[in-house]
């Protein structure tokens, strides 16, 4: 490439190329590209009439990171229709077959661009093309603070003007004022705001909010959603990165955000924020990348693709960041930030529904995720992270006591083994296969997989928050609260609910219910986090605050009436009623979760052991916990742990369940 300084400008047809500006300008407008094939064009141009071979191509532009020549064609084929260039016509690039590419239009250098400050255009005009024989001062024009902080917010970076030749000479001096300020903007853009952060330590924590659909089309939110969620997907697998899990970001979304209490409240030195806009099959994607310290914009970038190349946009966008950060790469890490898991677009949408479905936290958006993960499948049977997909889907209706335990569990051990053979590398599908390990009591194999996991995706909340359940399962109490602790970092919104339960599970209640009032004070309307601070209070010996809560939380779900099998609301509250002396309520309860099993298969064992406990009925609560250990109940690998348990511990049948278990009393 040539030097940014004393750098041709060059002209070719209708096109004007100004390297030094990433400015490519069609009859004096300006052809939005993105920035490898804004890249792959200066090198095609500077070579012009000679062979680039591919291999050259791809390090001429990607610089030694690793990438596929998929990537490659596709810049080709942008660079094609941003030309103009129609099907077997092409006047600009040539392809070689099993050669490369050649540059064949006449090209003309129409002057030079000087160091910072000065323009060296040898009469030949201006960078669009329309000439204003104006020379920009040597020295930096200052700007105004209000100035700078305003464009630092502009979520777009500031588009280049095209300028037309006066027609009356006493506007030429205000033109020429107008010019020098343009030139200062634009000199302190590219200087400033695009330049990789190299004179610190690099950036180590980052939160990519979810993308902004400005389309005013609501069928394009699942799409503005999914890049942000891919974004993060690519970037946490970069060990020297704290990627926060897009679960966090969802708070913010449809909300004005400024980016340092962002910062704050996520712990993290930058700031990705990002627009979407759809038109037909048009997209615009903006992003701004902000260290949220002083609030100064590290990068920003604009993308004008097709629907069909969003896998592309969503991997330069991940790249980009990286190198922004400062961030220095192995040739692995640079392999995995490249990685596609499917070339096919449809496949993608699909699978970026499911994953909007999904986050929905629901009954009917696990079954809607799980048929749009289907359909992605139909379309690409070796996308192995609609697998992982899949099997999330299936252990968490398993987990919510959506389905039988048995169903779910056979269904999620397909799709785990399916996703582990189609990449072995993929930390999501070893995750599963470890949960669904230690809920079948196999602790040697769980551990082998969430440590794989661990080792290949160490950014990943479900994966820290997977081995923290196990380690809690095994009584190993105080390891388990190190990796809640990790998950709680990565995954700040979701996971209080697992540090929480860390401490409750290490019997340090006071640590839980302060946890679990904290996260109610932000979300008053947190059902789950409700049910569960009863419980903390009810292993304190503070029942009737437990009882207190727990109605809240059953009173604040407004799936109850579709879900009333769930282990988590009903039965949790009859077991505080009967702690509590309100022995009459929970058998209330009892009886409609019994008349609820005569209907459904779908009732857990573990709803009646719970309640049969609270009540110090030991028989039934015995004869209930061994159905769940025989049917490999979700949550009954808690046994040697949970609080609620504490009054079965003396009994010799409890020593028993836990040798079933495979587990030491």
């Amino acid at each position: 490439m040539q030097s940014s300084q004393n750098s041709p400008v060059y002209e070719f047809g209708p096109f004007r190329l100004v390297p030094t500006e990433r400015l490519l300008l069609r009859d004096g407008r300006p052809v939005p590209l993105t920035p490898k094939a804004f890249e792959t064009l200066v090198a095609l141009v500077e070579r012009r009439g000679h062979l680039i071979g591919k291999d050259e191509l791809l390090n001429l532009v990607w610089e030694g990171d690793f990438v596929e020549e998929g990537n490659l064609a596709r810049c080709v084929h942008t660079l094609r229709k941003a030309l103009g260039e129609g099907r077997g016509e092409h006047p600009y690039i040539e392809t070689i077959p099993k050669g490369g590419y050649r540059f064949v239009a006449e090209v003309r250098e129409a002057g030079r661009t000087g160091p910072p400050g000065v323009r060296q255009d040898n009469g030949a005009g201006d960078l669009t093309g329309k000439g204003s024989g104006v020379t920009e001062p040597e020295t930096e024009p200052s700007m105004s603070q209000q100035e700078d902080d305003a464009r630092a917010r502009d979520l777009t970076p500031p588009p280049t003007a095209s300028w037309r030749r006066p027609a009356a000479a006493t506007v030429l001096i205000s033109l020429s004022a107008l010019v020098l300020a343009t030139a200062a903007v634009a000199f302190l853009y590219f200087t400033r705001d695009r330049r990789v952060v190299t004179d610190e330590s690099p950036i180590d924590s980052v939160a990519v909010l979810p993308f902004v659909n400005t389309s005013g089309d609501p069928e394009a939110e699942y799409l503005a959603e999914g890049i942000s969620d891919s974004v993060i997907n690519n970037l946490s697998r970069l060990p020297k990165l704290r990627v926060i899990s897009f679960n966090s970001v969802l708070r913010y979304k449809g909300k004005q955000t400024d980016p340092q209490t962002v910062g704050r409240e996520l712990n993290v030195r930058a700031v990705l924020m990002g627009r979407l806009m759809q038109r037909g099959d048009g997209l615009t994607i903006s992003a701004e990348l902000v260290d949220v310290r002083d609030n100064r914009r590290l990068w920003g970038e604009q993308y004008s693709s097709k629907l069909s190349d969003t896998l592309a946009v969503q991997g330069e966008i991940a790249r980009e960041i990286s190198e922004r950060l400062g961030l220095r790469l192995t040739g692995e890490e640079k392999k995995q930030l490249a990685k596609h898991y499917t070339e096919n677009p449809e496949a993608y949408q699909l699978y970026i529904l499911g994953r909007h479905y999904f986050h929905k936290q629901t009954k009917e958006g696990f079954e809607k995720s799980i048929e749009y993960y289907e359909q992605a499948i139909k379309e690409d049977p070796n996308y192995a992270l609609a697998y992982t997909g899949l099997a999330r889907a299936y252990h968490w209706m398993g987990t919510r006591g959506f389905w039988p335990a048995k169903e779910s569990k056979q269904k999620v051990e397909w799709a785990a083994l399916k996703a582990i053979q189609l990449d072995e590398k993929l930390a999501e599908g070893h995750v599963r296969l470890g949960v669904l390990k230690f809920n079948n009591f196999d602790w040697t194999g769980a551990e082998r997989d969430l440590k794989r996991a661990l080792e290949l995706d160490s950014n990943s909340p479900e994966a820290n928050s997977a081995y923290f359940q196990f380690l809690a399962g095994l009584g190993r109490t105080d390891e388990a609260l190190r990796y809640a602790i990790r998950a709680q970092e990565l995954d700040p919104t979701v996971t209080p609910g697992n540090l929480a339960l860390a401490y409750l599970l290490a019997r340090q209640f006071d640590e839980a219910i302060e946890v679990y009032r904290k996260e109610i004070e932000k979300n008053p309307e947190n059902a789950h986090m409700r049910i569960l601070l009863g419980e903390a209070y009810v292993a304190k010996g503070m029942a009737e605050e437990g009882v207190a809560e727990m109605q809240k939380g059953v009173a604040l779900d407004p799936s109850l009436a579709k879900t009333p099998e769930r282990w988590d609301r009903y039965p949790m509250l009859a077991y505080a009623y009967a702690v509590a002396g309100r022995r009459a309520e929970a058998l209330k309860i009892l009886d409609a979760q019994r008349r609820l099993a005569k209907q459904r298969d779908d009732v857990s064992p573990y709803n009646f052991a719970i309640i049969y406990t609270g009540l110090g009925a030991k028989d039934q609560a015995f004869e209930w916990l061994e159905k769940c250990i025989e049917q490999r109940t979700p949550l009954v690998y808690r046994l040697k742990v949970r609080p609620m348990f504490d009054p079965l511990r003396s009994d010799p049948r409890y020593p028993e369940l836990l040798r079933r278990m495979n587990l030491e009393p």
